[in-house]
């Protein structure tokens, strides 16, 4: 990020110089190639509100459908299409995108959790349903600082219970390799904070989420 900040400098650059930088990744021709390609489709056609793409089969197995190939969908479409469906189909890349990056980028809030909105707004967080196990983990914990325990599987969610606030603010909340949670006996790291005992919901262990590395292989 330092060598190449934008995506003018990345498509400017020498293969052969990057190969080097990321050869401790691994596969590093095919990667710099990778990025080289994702950088100049950013700047010839960057996600834009209003510009829609056709992911068949996100997010549910019947989507798409009815989109044609190459149409691209406005906003007042009910029809489901994505803003990078013209850069990746990959669902865990979307899913990632429209957890941390899609309100911005359609001006719907100033970050990913309704900054600058006021009491009612819903991020695009609340409406993603992952299958990735670490986002599923993520979401699992923002939803239980908003005081719901949410299922992964169903998106349904229902008020926390209070045993389950108590364990996640005294630090008694492991995760399993579905994204899953149980309660421990014994917090997993040092004692609660002064902030964890007047009962600051922030201080809720985060679960790992994938690495950029993960983000990059799907989008391959």
């Amino acid at each position: 990020m330092e060598k190449y900040p934008t995506p003018e400098s990345l498509v400017a650059a020498d293969k052969e110089e990057i190969v080097p930088i990321i050869r401790h990744l691994g596969l590093q021709n095919q990667r710099a190639s990778t990025y080289q390609m994702y950088a100049k489709i950013w700047l010839e056609d960057p996600p834009t509100k209003g510009k829609r793409y056709l992911v068949r089969g996100y997010p549910n197995p019947e989507a798409g459908r009815d989109v044609k190939k190459g149409e691209i969908l406005s906003d007042e479409d009910e029809r489901h299409a994505w803003e990078i469906g013209h850069m990746t189909q990959g669902p865990y890349a979307i899913d990632s995108w429209r957890i941390f990056c899609r309100d911005k980028l359609r001006s719907e809030a100033d970050g990913w959790n309704g900054e600058g909105r006021g009491e009612g707004f819903q991020p695009e967080w609340m409406r993603v349903v992952p299958e990735d196990k670490e986002l599923r983990a993520y979401l699992r914990w923002m939803w239980l600082k908003e005081g719901f325990e949410w299922d992964p599987f169903t998106g349904d969610k229902e008020v926390a219970r209070p045993e389950l606030m108590r364990a996640a603010m005294e630090g008694r909340i492991a995760w399993d390799d579905q994204g899953g949670m149980r309660i421990l006996d014994e917090p997993m790291s040092a004692s609660p904070s002064k902030s964890d005992s007047d009962g600051d919901k922030s201080q809720v262990s985060t679960p790992r989420v994938r690495s950029s590395t993960d983000l990059e292989d799907e989008l391959a």
